[in-house]
């Protein structure tokens, strides 16, 4: 990736001071054009409070990741009335994050690099001084993951996303005997820096899946990773099915960037049946099965109803049971959701097959897209090198 960023000219400014040597963890913030999607004063805020609490032990860097909008001005503004607090970094022009992230890392000399979002809270990063002993007496370990949980919304598609993130939680018990994870979330999550210098020189820079990728360098590379719920990372979720579906969409998007380019890898796991390549068998079953067999089933409703409800009833109870299933294994998961538990733990198939549907759909279709504009692009190079042409 470094090559790629040096031939882009992308380059890191330091608006304040850069962070001087002595503390052990840095806690970085990518920004891009967040000054209409937020109230960002009040974001920077929390910040300044989150760097104040934690003074003693971590540096908190604010990344402005080639905004377009006025937000490095409003970092700019933020700072001269607020000295010594954050430390911001401006990385022109915008290097999709992974980019950002990877130049302000090799900026700075923190031992561990704590990753969040900036409309993300976290609680209980005191616990990091603890979490950094148990990462710095295991070599093998790359880092960890903390707890997310959706957080200030309402309605049933943040009841929805709720239940969906405990079940996901809960499947972390199933990676815990090998320290493996699909995803460590890119909004909760430590890394120990020369292991995310070495994952990120292996990254492909793609924005979409950025952390899926990362995760998955890092386990190619040999190391593991556990679960550190004692840090809760506390999202801000979409509350609204459209913008769940467009959240989804990228993300399911990323799932195939990364599945493309690392390939060889997934399906290594895959034979030897390890716990990440049992998930991406799953994954693999189950997205056939929404794309294709799913369709089907609701199209023979026209010629036999009764075969379509059996079948739909059938989809129902074994999702229903998947999930009761999953909330027995993991009951510390579900705590904060009794409020409306029962009609989410109902409704959820429906809401999840049709969310993983259209977001699939819409993955697959974006997926297409950039291949297609990729071979263009390869092809026109080549016509350009006065290389012979031969068809895809």
């Amino acid at each position: 990736m470094l090559n790629s960023l040096r031939q882009r000219s992308v380059r890191l400014e330091w608006i304040s001071s850069a962070p001087a040597a002595g503390k052990k963890s840095a806690l970085l913030i990518p920004v891009y054009n967040e000054s209409s999607h937020c109230e960002m004063m009040d974001r920077l805020s929390y910040f300044n409070n989150v760097a104040a609490a934690l003074k003693e032990d971590v540096d908190v860097i604010i990344i402005d990741d080639g905004s377009t909008d006025d937000s490095l001005e409003k970092m700019k503004t933020f700072l001269a009335g607020h000295p010594g607090g954050l430390y911001v970094a401006s990385i022109t022009p915008n290097a999709n994050k992974v980019g950002a992230l990877f130049l302000t890392i090799l900026s700075i000399s923190h031992e561990f690099i704590i990753l969040s979002d900036f409309d993300t809270d976290i609680v209980g990063i005191k616990d990091m001084e603890d979490i950094s002993v148990s990462l710095r007496e295991d070599d093998s370990l790359m880092g960890c993951y903390f707890r997310m949980l959706p957080y200030e919304g309402a309605g049933r598609i943040f009841r929805f996303q709720q239940l969906e993130y405990s079940l996901i939680r809960t499947l972390y018990k199933f990676h815990h005997k090998e320290q493996s994870v699909p995803v460590m979330p890119g909004a909760g999550s430590c890394y120990k820096r020369e292991v995310l210098i070495a994952i990120y020189q292996e990254h492909s820079g793609f924005r979409s899946g950025e952390d899926r990728e990362a995760t998955l360098i890092g386990m190619k590379l040999g190391y593991k990773t556990i679960y550190k719920e004692s840090i809760l990372t506390l999202t801000r979720p979409p509350l609204s099915f459209r913008s769940l579906i467009k959240q989804r969409v990228r993300w399911n998007l990323g799932y195939l960037e990364t599945f493309a380019k690392e390939r060889k890898y997934y399906f290594s796991q895959i034979s030897k049946f390890t716990r990440v390549g049992v998930r991406t068998l799953l994954d693999i079953v189950i997205t056939l099965f929404l794309l294709s067999v799913l369709p089907l089933i609701v199209m023979t409703s026209l010629i036999s109803f009764q075969f379509f409800l059996i079948s739909a009833i059938g989809i129902y109870l074994i999702t229903i049971a998947w999930c009761i299933n999953l909330l027995f294994l993991g009951p510390e998961e579900v705590s904060g959701l009794e409020r409306g538990k029962l009609f989410s733990i109902l409704t959820f198939p429906f809401v999840k097959m049709s969310v993983e549907y259209l977001a699939w759909m819409g993955a697959v279709r974006e997926f297409s897209r950039k291949q297609t504009a990729s071979r263009i692009a390869r092809n026109a190079r080549k016509l350009e090198s006065g290389n012979t042409i031969y068809p895809n």
